[in-house]
């Protein structure tokens, strides 16, 4: 891995092994993903205590709730007894937690409330079941499987004030929608974070939304006053970026309201209370595993999470006002459309991406600067990610055996 890494070139794709390698695929879920924080719910679909959700982080699934105090929690999808899955809906409403398996129960806090055939010696208090760290952000549920995740509070204080205003708590998920795409992982996020092929292969999605200098918005004069009457009227705007993520809001081209095949807004009931509808759309990606687009009248999420060393999952969910009622104040047709079609365009270039990356001829080329900016932020963060864990990993490794042999 060491050698991999070393003969990286600087602003090039990775080498072949990084996308198709079982073992370093492996190393991403370890090393990655399951360190990482990631989107697992929403506030508004856990309305009620006793409101659950499941959801799958790599190898793991979990469980989301709110218990009977209001409190969101989460935990390992396993029982303590002998490891079956507990609850295999998606969502629902619980009072306890049953194992259907050897009917081992839990409270909505984790703790094990009976354990039969175990005898009055068991000890309740150490077979709860295993918490994970949970944290929200302006009605998004974040959840890490690591026993110490990295720092959110940078991301969470640059995208608080400028999600705030859409009041996603206050919204409603109306429409789900998972791809499974034969493309590892990175390389749906390289497709995600550059638009030079959006031209020809999104027409849907071009029709509204602008094509910009992603590496450096701050020079385009359209966007700039965008900028300047969004910030001049209340609402945090200008693109802010820190390590792994990037948060701003940007202009959609002229006269459009929103990204729908017409450039209307897809929704009459506003996401928030802002007044005026041409607040363009903001747009937030947290590695290794979101992206979002949130405009006046809706949002859009998507979560990409590793299943293969050449299958990624791809979820979207699209949010509404709570109020908002389908026929009335939104079409869905209208809502999906054009997110729909630029998905499957999507899936069609990793895939295809994939498999001419599996040749023998596959060598690793330059991206196109500025263009592909955001593919190279993505890219450099990986490999810095991979080393940070691996010298974290070989000082861990050398400090036990230090240990080992001074015993």
């Amino acid at each position: 891995m060491g050698a991999l890494l070393d003969r990286q070139r600087p602003r090039h794709s990775l080498d072949q092994a990084f996308y198709v390698d079982p073992e370093i695929f492996a190393l991403d879920i370890e090393l990655i993903i399951e360190r990482h924080w990631h989107l697992v719910a929403f506030e508004c679909e856990l309305p009620e205590p006793g409101s659950f959700m499941t959801a799958q982080i790599a190898r793991s699934s979990v469980i989301v709730c709110r218990d009977r105090s209001g409190q969101l929690r989460a935990f390992y999808n396993s029982c303590r007894h002998r490891g079956s899955a507990i609850c295999d809906a998606p969502s629902g409403r619980r009072s306890t937690f049953l194992c259907p398996y050897h009917h081992w129960s839990y409270e909505l806090t984790g703790a094990l409330l009976r354990a039969p055939n175990m005898g009055d010696d068991l000890d309740k208090r150490a077979y709860g079941l295993r918490p994970l760290h949970l944290r929200t952000i302006e009605g998004l549920i974040f959840v890490s499987l690591a026993e110490q995740p990295p720092d959110i509070a940078h991301f969470a204080a640059t995208l608080s004030p400028a999600l705030a205003p859409h009041r996603l708590a206050r919204a409603r998920v109306v429409e789900e929608i998972v791809l499974h795409e034969q493309a590892n992982w990175k390389l749906v996020w390289e497709n995600s974070r550059e638009c030079d092929h959006c031209a020809g292969g999104h027409p849907e999605l071009m029709r509204t939304l602008l094509h910009f200098n992603l590496e450096d918005p701050w020079s385009d004069p359209y966007i700039r006053s965008f900028w300047d009457r969004c910030e001049g009227s209340g609402l945090p705007s200008t693109t802010r970026e820190g390590h792994g993520f990037r948060v701003g809001r940007l202009p959609l081209r002229p006269d459009q309201l929103s990204i729908t095949l017409d450039g209307e807004p897809a929704c009459r009931r506003r996401l928030g209370d802002w007044q005026s509808q041409d607040i363009g759309s903001l747009r937030f990606a947290r590695f290794p595993s979101l992206f979002s687009h949130v405009h006046a009248d809706y949002a859009i999420f998507v979560s990409v999470m590793p299943v293969g060393p050449q299958e990624t999952r791809v979820t979207c969910k699209w949010l509404v006002h709570a109020d908002a009622v389908e026929g009335r104040d939104y079409n869905r047709e209208h809502l999906l459309h054009v997110w729909r079609e630029t998905n499957d365009q999507d899936r069609r270039f990793c895939e295809r991406n994939q498999r001419g990356i599996n040749s023998k001829g596959y060598q690793p080329g330059p991206y196109a600067q500025p263009s592909e900016h955001g593919v190279w932020t993505f890219v450099d963060w990986y490999r810095s990610e991979l080393e940070s864990a691996l010298r974290g990993s070989s000082a861990r490794m050398s400090e036990a055996n230090g240990m080992q042999a001074a015993g």
